[in-house]
């Protein structure tokens, strides 16, 4: 199997391969505060199936934000059970 010559979309997105660095974007996101209890709590793997044009959205936003993706599912699962 051969790999692709593709740079990694975080090195691209950090000014690597001769492009610029995207501004941060402000989010509501970075506004949802992380229960402390979170970190002490086992962690187990979620997977969920997205569309490739979702993924890649969410992945370039979230590099953009310096914050990783699993942070940003925790947050939103959590605001979700909240509401319901």
């Amino acid at each position: 199997m051969t790999r692709s010559k593709r740079p990694k979309l975080g090195a691209v997105l950090r000014g690597g391969e001769g492009t610029s660095a995207p501004t941060p974007v402000s989010s509501p996101v970075e506004q949802i505060p992380v229960p402390t209890t979170a970190a002490a709590e086992k962690m187990v793997q979620l997977n969920v199936a997205v569309p490739e044009e979702l993924r890649r959205n969410v992945r370039i936003r979230a590099l953009q934000q310096g914050v990783d993706v699993s942070v940003i599912v925790r947050q939103l699962l959590q605001e979700w059970l909240k509401d319901s």
